[in-house]
């Protein structure tokens, strides 16, 4: 009885699939080999929000250092920002107290209590944050800190 082409490329097939052997050349036993699987390789992409806010960085020159603030929060610090060195002329720039307490007050009124900021050229810290509300970056020669602490409320019987 004759074998069918089909039946054939059947056997080849079943063959292929069957685990590799070890095959023995001059003595050694190497493995026959195989084609890798499919490696599915997972990558990262920016999301919509994320590319906007770059963009929105570029265009007000912002250098963002770290962050963990949502997109748009992000975004409205470095519009409050751009906006309070751009009222006032070079010559007559506010100083860092005035910009900290405009940013800590916008922040206060929009997303609830107890914001802090820290403005300057040069300084240090060292903070315990609210999850989703930290961003530290810098505009021009200035860094700004901002972030959320937890707001508890004092009980009377604390308090003496």
């Amino acid at each position: 009885m004759e074998a069918k082409p089909e039946d054939e490329a059947m056997r080849r097939r079943r063959r292929a699939a069957r685990p590799s052997k070890a095959v023995v050349v001059v003595g050694q036993a190497r493995p026959r080999p195989t084609l890798p699987a499919a490696t599915v390789v997972a990558v990262a992409r920016p999301l919509g929000s994320e590319v906007k806010l770059a963009a929105v960085a570029v265009d007000l020159n912002v250098r963002l250092r770290s962050a963990d603030m949502p997109a748009v929060m992000q975004e409205r610090a470095f519009r409050c920002t751009r906006a309070l060195l751009d009222a006032n002329p070079d010559e007559k720039r506010p100083n860092p107290t005035l910009l900290a307490m405009s940013l800590k007050k916008e922040f206060d009124a929009l997303y609830g209590p107890a914001w802090h900021c820290i403005v300057g050229k040069s300084f240090g810290s060292f903070v315990t944050h609210s999850s989703g509300g930290f961003v530290y970056y810098s505009v021009e020669k200035l860094s700004f800190l901002l972030f959320k602490t937890q707001v508890r409320p004092v009980n009377s019987r604390q308090v003496r």
